[in-house]
C-alpha cells in the first residue's frame, strides 16, 4: 500500500511545458493530474487508473511507465510504501530520461526536493507545502484577511488619498 507520494518539481515543470503544447499533450497532462488526484485520495492505486506500457520497465528497479495514450508516458518509481512521480513526456523523451538515470537514480536527493504527501487512514496531509499543479486554482482562499487601514493604503489612488 502506498503511504507517501513524492511529486518531483521537475514533473510539474514537464506538465507546465506540455500544457502549452498541442491538444494531445494537454489531454496527457489532464490524465496525469487525474492520476495524481486519485492516488492522493487513496481511491485507486495507479495500476488501476492507467495501463502500464506493454513491456514494463526493467532498466530501473521499481520503475513503472504508464501509457497515457497519444504517445505520452508517465514514469514512476515505487520503493516500499513510497511512490515517486518523476517524469512525463513523449515515449522518446521517457526513454532518454530512463537511459540517463538508469545507472544511478539518486532517490534520496529526489525525495529531498519533492513535495511529499503522507496518507493517513482516512485522509492525506501535505507534509511540506500544499499541492498545487500548474493551471489549477487553489482549493481555499489564499489571500490573508486585510484590515480597513491596509485596504485604504492599497486603494488610495482610487479614492483620492488616505
Amino acid at each position: 500500500m502506498i503511504e507517501r507520494i513524492h511529486i518531483d518539481p521537475k514533473l510539474e515543470k514537464c506538465l507546465a511545458t506540455l500544457r502549452k503544447g498541442s491538444r494531445r499533450a494537454c489531454l496527457a497532462v489532464d490524465r496525469v493530474e487525474t492520476i495524481i488526484e486519485e492516488v492522493k485520495r487513496g481511491k485507486l492505486p495507479p495500476e488501476e487508473t492507467c495501463t502500464f506500457t506493454r513491456n514494463g520497465e526493467g532498466r530501473i528497479k521499481g520503475c513503472r511507465k504508464y501509457d497515457l495514450n497519444a504517445g505520452y508516458r508517465l514514469i514512476t518509481l515505487k520503493q516500499g510504501e513510497d511512490l515517486y512521480l518523476l517524469f512525463v513526456g513523449t515515449h522518446d523523451d521517457c526513454t532518454r530520461w530512463i537511459e540517463n538515470n538508469r545507472e544511478h537514480l539518486p532517490v534520496e536527493m529526489i525525495a529531498e526536493r519533492c513535495m511529499t504527501i503522507e496518507r493517513t487512514e482516512s485522509r492525506k496531509v501535505p507534509s511540506e507545502k500544499p499541492s498545487r499543479l500548474p493551471g489549477r486554482e487553489p482549493d481555499e482562499d489564499w489571500i490573508p484577511p486585510l484590515s480597513d487601514r491596509d485596504l485604504r493604503m492599497i486603494f488610495s489612488g482610487l479614492v483620492g488619498g488616505k
